[in-house]
């Protein structure tokens, strides 16, 4: 068997290094369109706040609309983290309202980087071993796709987090009482924080309860717990739990807190969310409220790494040798039931998703550790390998994509291609690499720019008198010249006669020579 020195002072100065390397890099992303919109809503709901406990007259009739649906339960805590980062903006020449927006980041990146922590204590609790609990993590902080999310979603890598943070800690209680016949009270309200705040992030947190249903029905079979004696136990701290999440629930919604039902009317709303973009998936449109069964499973195919689909693959075949132990059974087989039926209610509910999986992203590092799980049990010596060998390959890709990691394929769209075929840089990331070209000294700073992500690119101009136009006025008679950027969806969108192509972003993921084009300039002459 392979040995490994990995010391937990060694592993500790990694994830030192590794944490200060993704709070820099966050904050050298672009600021994408969803950003701004969530700080308002935060804003609306500080202001209500205000005008009930100081009196003030804040208008924030938008809060009855359904802005009021969406949760701002991020913003309560990543203003604690702000002030320490806040002095590394102090040389971006940036206004003031976009250093807000950047300075939110790294509090992006501290939720995943918890995360990590909590998935490493999983990984324990299922292989207790810490040498490979180490790998795993390094492994999961190291994945391109949710590193590049940690550095600017403000919403999907939280709720991420809080959503592993629930889990190890539902774990946590019921191996307590199996082992002890004893939980303490603490336990229970930190759960109870715990998933009042994930609903505050995101309403769809209700969905954790399917996880908690599945969890306690296999906890009580795996271990033959008598039904009877379990309930005469859990009642009263049921009752805790539940009075502690209502209560936490609605304090963390200031927008619920003149209307209590308005918890039902977004979990409605939210699921039938209105939006009318389509993902391009596999070659095809597919549209948010119309979405095939084929659409979280083709995003799950070619998002996962390879390693992590050969693991789930080998699962079946040793199926048997892993629920030999009860461990196993009860925290493999609860998190597989918990992704599987989660999966299953929102294709038959034909819940709205769009922009791949960024919805669902929570599910994520649960099938990670599955498969993780399964590899460990399959073979020590060549899970060892393999983590290892993947991290160094992540690594690789990670500063040759900088900044679009979150974009990142695995290597089975050698045999499909990506342009054309997949989502690309929904989230505008390219912003910033856009107006750093558009800033240059040779470009006429004089002429307007018309495009479709405005707001996104004028955080970044130097010239802040500069001229910016709606992609509406594109094809009017704009006094020439003047430049078009096109960015996100807005690719192919047509120019006016006589433009020239003068820039494209480009970047080739994995050992493809296929060139990626994220974003488009013209000048019109």
């Amino acid at each position: 068997m392979i040995t490994l020195n990995f010391s937990k002072k060694i592993f500790h100065s990694i994830l030192i290094f590794y944490f200060v390397l993704g709070v820099y890099s966050s904050l050298n992303v672009g600021i994408t369109h969803d950003e701004a919109h969530s700080y308002w809503v935060w804003e609306l709901n500080k202001q209500k706040i205000y005008n009930i406990f100081l009196n003030s007259n804040f208008d924030i009739s938008q809060l009855e609309t359904y802005h009021g649906y969406y949760g701002v339960g991020f913003y309560f805590f990543s203003s604690i983290f702000e002030l320490p980062t806040n002095f590394l903006l102090t040389s971006f020449e940036f206004l003031d309202s976009s250093k807000v927006l950047l300075n939110k980041h790294p509090s992006v990146f501290l939720f995943f980087f918890i995360s990590g922590l909590y998935l490493k204590k999983i990984i324990y609790l299922i292989t207790r071993n810490k040498q490979y609990a180490y790998l795993s993590t390094i492994f999961y902080f190291s994945y391109p796709y949710l590193l590049g999310h940690s550095y600017f979603n403000v919403k999907d890598i939280p709720f991420l987090s809080i959503w592993l943070i629930c889990t190890y800690y539902l774990v946590d209680i019921l191996k307590s009482y199996l082992k002890k016949k004893k939980i303490k009270d603490r336990k229970i309200i930190l759960l109870s924080f715990l998933t009042a705040y994930l609903f505050s992030i995101r309403i769809s947190g209700v969905l954790i309860f399917i996880e908690y249903f599945i969890f306690l029905l296999i906890f009580l079979n795996v271990f033959k717990v008598n039904f009877k004696i379990f309930v005469k136990f859990f009642y009263k701290k049921i009752i805790v739990f539940l009075l502690f999440f209502l209560l936490l629930l609605y304090l963390f919604h200031p927008s619920y807190w003149n209307n209590p039902l308005k918890i039902l009317y977004s979990i409605e709303f939210m699921s039938k969310h209105i939006q009318s973009v389509c993902t391009t998936t596999l070659g095809e449109c597919m549209k948010a409220q119309n979405l095939p069964s084929s659409y979280i499973p083709i995003w799950l195919f070619f998002k996962l790494p390879t390693l992590i689909i050969f693991g789930l693959f080998l699962f079946p075949i040793y199926e048997k040798k892993i629920f030999s132990n009860k461990n196993n059974l009860f925290i493999i087989g609860s998190l597989l039931s918990s992704v599987l039926a989660i999966i299953f209610f929102l294709i038959l509910f034909n819940v709205n998703l769009y922009d791949e999986l960024r919805q669902i992203l929570f599910i994520i590092p649960l099938i990670l550790i599955i498969s993780l799980s399964t590899l460990y049990f399959c073979s020590k010596k060549t899970s060892y390998l393999l983590l290892i060998l993947f991290s160094f390959y992540f690594l690789f890709q990670n500063i040759k994509i900088f900044p679009y990691n979150y974009i990142w394929l695995n290597n089975f769209t050698h045999f499909t291609k990506i342009n054309g075929v997949f989502e690309l840089d929904y989230w505008g990331v390219s912003t910033k690499k856009i107006s750093n070209f558009l800033n240059k000294e040779n470009l006429d700073r004089k002429s307007c720019i018309i495009s479709n992500r405005n707001e996104g690119l004028k955080v970044f101009t130097i010239d802040k008198n500069r001229c910016f136009k709606s992609f509406t006025e594109l094809h009017k008679n704009n006094e020439r010249p003047f430049y078009v950027a096109l960015l996100e969806r807005g690719l192919n969108k047509g120019v006016p006669n006589k433009c020239d192509n003068i820039h494209n972003e480009k970047i080739s993921i994995n050992f493809s020579r296929e060139k990626l084009t994220l974003a488009k300039i013209y000048v019109c002459k």
